[in-house]
């Protein structure tokens, strides 16, 4: 899917020294990703999902809504497509619920 911050940083390097910048990042990205049509957003990068996944409560408040986007890191991706269970993959700990995307794609929703 093509939106405006598909290549763009998630904000974690600047997390420790300045978390509001670092959170409206993440409001920005996730939004305009879920604004597209996105079920979910998956990263190759741990930090991108601990950042993206962690602090998207807070990111509510900056755009006053509710975002409620999955975020996968690429490798709970491959695994779900290789049909491993979602908790084996410990999808269930996420703190986005991924159970309205697993549903989609027919899979059984994990506990945490």
């Amino acid at each position: 899917m093509d939106f405006p911050g598909k290549t763009r940083c998630c904000g974690f390097p600047i997390l420790t020294i300045n978390e509001r910048n670092s959170v409206a990042m993440v409001a920005r990205h996730t939004m305009d990703a879920k604004e597209r049509g996105a079920d979910a957003m998956v990263t190759p990068c741990p930090l991108c999902h601990l950042n993206l996944d962690g602090y998207q409560v807070k990111a509510m408040g900056y755009v006053k809504d509710r975002i409620d986007l999955p975020i996968l890191h690429l490798p709970q991706l491959v695994g779900l497509a290789l049909g491993i269970d979602p908790q084996t993959l410990r999808l269930g700990r996420h703190l986005i619920s991924v159970a309205p995307l697993l549903e989609k794609l027919g899979r059984v929703a994990v506990k945490a």
